[in-house]
Order: structure tokens, then C-alpha cells, then sequence
């Protein structure tokens, strides 16, 4: 990236949406030729959020201007990043008075010699879009129950989180990506549920895809359009579009396809019909 022919953009934004304060926060720093983007979603159900979202961006930005570059080892410079900063949540809750376990999501993504690597946990996502398509994304570290608040209502479906930064003495296990080679055009967008949660994923997809205009246009057109819907919450992303031919793939690095999933369509299929069982049911 130290020539003078521009090989990327990137964009950040965020709205605090119908929400009281905004918990999210995110970043994008270069050096050289390697480049780090952040997202975190501080939990809202559990106090100080913000201030946990705010501690991973806080130690991965101290990390990232501490080492050298490009970076040895992505990956565990990621893990570290995440573990550290989980420890840093913890000393932060155990201070106050009385104590307080502060949560967060986290998604990050390092993009080096045209290669990119993303870790991820919780519910924040990842997509990888090439060609107006989704080729690559996180899976949430959610699972789906079914409530209900008064007896005679109908179940509906809430996700509950499984794996978070803060809360619990260990470091929460970390889903990493195999390096994965960009090529030209490729956008990586990194995404509260504040986005992916009110935009289908066509929308989402289609609204960043294009060869005219800047992508930190695009990018604020939907978040705004998110955060514009009712009940809105926190809407942050961030985005790259890669600009430069794809480099010679090595033995670590992989081109994607498409994403699929068996057993999660499976899944997903099995949660859309019971949505319509229940749906028929309260007609």
C-alpha cells in the first residue's frame, strides 16, 4: 500500500438510532501496507456498554500502532487484541463501586499485501461482497429461543448471545477466517445487528455494490435508512472497497465461494416455518 496508486477505500458511520446513547464504536487505521478495521456493540442489557465497546477499540487501536508491521501473524494478533481487551473489561467492572460486568460484541478484520483475515464474536457480523453477492460471512454466536410475555400470546422467537467479550474470567473462544485473497472490487463491510438486523441482506448488499460513487456514501445511505426505521437501534458499520488485482495466491491464503451452510439453511428453514405456524395462529 506505500505506492501511489490508490489500492483501497474505507468508510466508517454510525447513528445512535431510537436509543438513548449510542453503544457502538468502531475504527479504521492503515500503516504501511497493512490496514486493521474494528466494530464493537456494547451489550444494552448489562450496564456500561459503551465503555466495553470502547475498551476493544481503545486496545486494539494501542496494539496496532505498538507492532510492527506488516504484521507477523494476523490471526493471533487479533486473538491477543480480543483477549486483552476482554481482561481490560474485566479490571474495568471489578472497580466500580459496586462491581459490574460490562459486555461487548467485537468483529475485526486485518487486510495485508491484499490479503484479508477477520475474527469475530458475537452477533456483530462480517461480509465479505464480491460481485453484488455475500461470498463470505460470520455466523452469529447466538442461539434462538422462543418467549412469550403473556400466557395467551404467541411464542416469538429472541436470539440471546453465547459469546461475548466481558462477563466470564476466560476470554470468550474466537472465531477466526482462513486468509482470504481480495480481488478487485471486493467490499468488507463489518456490521452491528443495528444494520444486518433492520436491512435484508440483498438491500445491504446492493446498496454498497456498484462501480460509480464513493463507498462512504453508499455506506451512510444505509445507515440512515436504517436508523430512520421505528424502534431503531444503534447503527454502525464500517466498509472497504478493494481497488487493487488480486495477489498470487500462496499456500495460506484461499478465494472463497459463495457461503452456504447446510445444516444452518436447515436451521434457518426450520425457524421460518415455525414463524409461520405462529404467524397463522395469531391470525
Amino acid at each position: 500500500m506505500n505506492g501511489s496508486e490508490k489500492v483501497f477505500e474505507a468508510a466508517k458511520a454510525t447513528l445512535t438510532g431510537d436509543r438513548s446513547c449510542n453503544q457502538d464504536r468502531c475504527l479504521v487505521l492503515s500503516s504501511g501496507e497493512t490496514l486493521l478495521l474494528g466494530l464493537a456493540d456494547g451489550l444494552g442489557g448489562h450496564p456500561r456498554g459503551e465503555v466495553a465497546a470502547q475498551l476493544l477499540i481503545d486496545v486494539c487501536e494501542a496494539m496496532f500502532r505498538q507492532a510492527q508491521k506488516p504484521l507477523h501473524d494476523p490471526e493471533l494478533f487479533m486473538l491477543q487484541c480480543i483477549g486483552r481487551a476482554h481482561h481490560a473489561i474485566l479490571r474495568y467492572g471489578g472497580r466500580q463501586q459496586p462491581p459490574i460486568a460490562p459486555r461487548t460484541t467485537a468483529v475485526l478484520a486485518i487486510v495485508q499485501r491484499g490479503i484479508a483475515h477477520w475474527a469475530h464474536v458475537g452477533d456483530s457480523r462480517l461480509y465479505l461482497i464480491r460481485d453484488a453477492q455475500v461470498h463470505a460471512q460470520t455466523r452469529d454466536h447466538a442461539q434462538v429461543r422462543f418467549i412469550r410475555q403473556r400466557a395467551d400470546e404467541a411464542s416469538r422467537p429472541r436470539a440471546s448471545l453465547t459469546r461475548c467479550l466481558g462477563g466470564m474470567a476466560k476470554p470468550p473462544t474466537t472465531t477466526c477466517s482462513p486468509p482470504t485473497v481480495l480481488q478487485a472490487g471486493d467490499i468488507l463491510v463489518l456490521c452491528s445487528d443495528g444494520l444486518w438486523g433492520q436491512l435484508p441482506t440483498q438491500e445491504l448488499t446492493q446498496g454498497l455494490s456498484g462501480e460509480s460513487g464513493l463507498i462512504g456514501s453508499r455506506l451512510d445511505k444505509l445507515v440512515d435508512q436504517a436508523a430512520a426505521t421505528p424502534n431503531s437501534d444503534n447503527v454502525t458499520a464500517v466498509a472497504l472497497r478493494w481497488l487493487a488485482p488480486p495477489v498470487s495466491c500462496g499456500d495460506d491464503a484461499i478465494l472463497l465461494e459463495p457461503a452456504s451452510d447446510p445444516q444452518l439453511e436447515e436451521a434457518i428453514a426450520h425457524l421460518n416455518n415455525m414463524l409461520e405456524k405462529s404467524g397463522e395462529q395469531q391470525r
